[in-house]
């Protein structure tokens, strides 16, 4: 089992540098927390609890191999229908996330959703800048912002051009 172990802590660590360089290019940190709920098994199945569902670094490990995975199909899906290959993209925020930032520009903070990166850096900075009054004012930005993110869609090559194949939120073409 050792040589299985070491196999997967190999891939941890490239999968943790995958992600650091889609971070580098602006890939969005954004809360999004998942909901577990427990059920009375034996009698009526109704809920009896809720919880989060704990994330593990391999969970980061398999999503970052499924967005390479998913990468590489459409590159060659691309390559070989360019004029009609079915791809999915995530076009960046346009019109609510202009007001969510006149909001937080009322109150004190700047969102410049610009880019993925710079939306990136303008959270990071108000979660440094406001840590100390309030701990939870990150991540419930974090959960706002997620929510006036584009839906991703699927699309044709034809209708688009190529920048516009973009994923806003994984930083990736």
């Amino acid at each position: 089992h050792s040589e299985e172990a070491a196999a997967l802590r190999r891939l941890n660590q490239l999968a943790k540098g995958f992600k650091a360089e889609r971070n580098k290019a602006g890939a969005l940190s954004l809360a999004s927390m998942q909901v577990k709920f427990k059920f009375d098994e034996a009698n009526t199945h109704d809920p009896t609890d809720v919880g989060f569902y704990a994330l593990f670094e391999t969970n980061g490990m398999v999503e970052e191999f499924m967005l390479l995975a998913n990468q590489a199909v459409a590159e060659q899906t691309l390559r070989h229908f360019p004029c009609n290959a079915i791809l999915r993209r995530h076009a960046p925020p346009k019109d609510a996330i202009k007001q969510f930032s006149q909001v937080l520009h009322q109150l004190g903070y700047s969102l410049d959703y610009s880019s993925s990166k710079a939306l990136q850096q303008s959270l990071d900075a108000i979660s440094l800048a406001s840590r100390h009054k309030d701990p939870f004012l990150s991540q419930l930005l974090r959960i706002i912002t997620t929510r006036y993110m584009n839906e991703a869609q699927y699309f044709c090559s034809n209708d688009f051009s190529f920048p516009e194949y973009v994923h806003y939120g994984l930083a990736m073409s």
